[in-house]
C-alpha cells in the first residue's frame, strides 16, 4: 500500500467497498464502475480500518458477514477511527435482516441501507444523493453562519434554521417546501461578486419574514418557505423571475432555473428538535436532503434549456 492517499481522475468517486462476498462485490462493480466509481476492495475489517487513510474515499460500502467483525460495529469503529464524519458510510442489509438491524447500523454511523434486491438504478440515484450531501456537508464546516458581503445566511446557517424550522412545521402540522434557483446560464468567474449582490438583493429581499434565505453554492440560492407546498413555491418563482427580468440592474440574473422540493413528513419529523434519539449525523444528513434534492433538480432544468424542476424526497 502506498504511503498516501491514492488519486483518481476528478470525475471519479472512490469507493471502499468491505466485503468477503466476491457476488456482492461483482454485482455492484457490474452497476456502478459504468457511473464512474472505482472500487478499493477490503475482505476484511481488520485491513478496512487499517488502510482506509491510505485509499482516501469518497464513500464507504460495508457488506454483512465479514469474518472478523459486524458491519454497525465497523461502521462505529471507522468513524472513531479518523475517517471524515462528511464520508457516507452504506451497510448492505440482506434479506434475513430486521428492522432493529437496520435501525442499529444507522445508530452506529450508517447514512443508510443498500437493500435487496440491488436495484441499479435506484443504488445509483441513492449513492449520487449521498455524494452531494457530502459536499453540502463541507461546505458546512466554516464557523460563520453568514455570508459576509451579502448579509445572507451561508449554508451552515441555513442548516441551523432548517431544524428549527422543520420542529415547527412538525407542531404547526404545515407544509415545508426548499427551492434552490440560479441563473440558468453558469456565469464568469469575474462576475460571481457582483451577481450575488445582485441575487441577494432581487431574491433574498423579495421572500417573506417566515422564509429562511441563503447561498448553497456561489450563484445557487436556497429558500425554505414555511406553510407553503410546491406549488406556492413555484409561485414565488415566477414572481422573483418577473421581479428580475423587470430590474434594468439584473445583469447576468436573468433568466432563472430552480429546483424546487416538498419536505416530506418524516423529513420534519427527523430534524425536529424532539426527536433525541436520532444520532447528531443522522440528523445533519436529513437536513441536508432536501437541498441535496432541490440543487440536483436545479441542476436538470438547466441541461434541460432552464424553467422549474420539482424533485420528490425520497
Amino acid at each position: 500500500m502506498a504511503n498516501g492517499p491514492l488519486t483518481s481522475p476528478p470525475d471519479t468517486v472512490n469507493v471502499m467497498l468491505v466485503s468477503a462476498h466476491d457476488w456482492f462485490a461483482s454485482a455492484l462493480q457490474a452497476v456502478l464502475e459504468p457511473e464512474g466509481f472505482v472500487f478499493a476492495r477490503m475482505r476484511s475489517a481488520r485491513v478496512a480500518l487499517r488502510d482506509a487513510p491510505q485509499v482516501s474515499p469518497d464513500m464507504v460500502i460495508i457488506d454483512e458477514g465479514l469474518p472478523d467483525m459486524d458491519a454497525p460495529t465497523l461502521a462505529s469503529s471507522l468513524g472513531r477511527g479518523g475517517l471524515k464524519s462528511s464520508i457516507p458510510i452504506l451497510v448492505y442489509s440482506p434479506n434475513f435482516w430486521h428492522e432493529n438491524e437496520q435501525a442499529a447500523a444507522m445508530r452506529a454511523g450508517a447514512w443508510d441501507i443498500i437493500k435487496e434486491p440491488v436495484r441499479s438504478n435506484l443504488v445509483v440515484a441513492k449513492l449520487r444523493r449521498l455524494l452531494e450531501i457530502k459536499r453540502l456537508i463541507e461546505a458546512t464546516e466554516e464557523g460563520s453562519l453568514s455570508d459576509a458581503a451579502t448579509g445572507l445566511f451561508n449554508l451552515a446557517g441555513m442548516l441551523r434554521m432548517l431544524r428549527v424550522m422543520g420542529s415547527a412545521a412538525r407542531r404547526h402540522g404545515a407544509p415545508l417546501t426548499c427551492v434552490v434557483l440560479g441563473p440558468t446560464e453558469a456565469p464568469g468567474v469575474d462576475s460571481v461578486d457582483a451577481l450575488r449582490e445582485r441575487a441577494a438583493r432581487l431574491w433574498g429581499e423579495g421572500i417573506r419574514e417566515s422564509d429562511v434565505c441563503g447561498w448553497v453554492d456561489a450563484s445557487e440560492l436556497g429558500i425554505v418557505a414555511f406553510g407553503t407546498d410546491a406549488a406556492g413555491v413555484t409561485t414565488l418563482v415566477r414572481r422573483l423571475t418577473e421581479r428580475t427580468a423587470s430590474d434594468p440592474n439584473a445583469g447576468g440574473l436573468a433568466p432563472i432555473s430552480a429546483g424546487i422540493v416538498e419536505l416530506t413528513d418524516r423529513f420534519v419529523e427527523d430534524t425536529g428538535a424532539e426527536a433525541p434519539q436520532v444520532a447528531p449525523m443522522a440528523t445533519r444528513i436529513a437536513g441536508l436532503s432536501g437541498i441535496a434534492v432541490a440543487r440536483t433538480a436545479l441542476r436538470e432544468a438547466r441541461e434541460a434549456g432552464g424553467g422549474i424542476r420539482i424533485a420528490e424526497l425520497t
